[in-house]
């Protein structure tokens, strides 16, 4: 079996930021819990794959969420961007 990335770069930012955020807070707590999952978020950031986006056929390529190509969400943060220019 193959595995492919199926995480774009926002989501990945996302997993490795707020995965590290839950790892401190574990290491704090002393949470084997939240220590598990933070690792696992920021190793599922970093390498780019998930194994629940693989389950349920979701992919965030390109910055757009694909549901086994059958609908598709953009995701864009900074869509409208406005010159300095443009305010003039």
């Amino acid at each position: 079996m193959k595995l492919s990335k199926n995480i774009g770069e926002l989501d990945s930012l996302l997993r490795i930021s707020l995965g590290l955020s839950m790892l401190g807070y574990g290491i704090a707590k002393k949470s084997n819990f939240s220590i598990f999952v933070g690792s696992w978020k920021v190793a599922e950031g970093i390498t780019g794959f998930s194994i629940m986006y693989h389950l349920l056929g979701i992919d965030t390529l390109d910055n757009k969420i694909n549901f086994s190509g059958s609908k598709e969400i953009r995701l864009t943060p900074l869509g409208n961007i406005v010159k300095i220019d443009d305010m003039q």
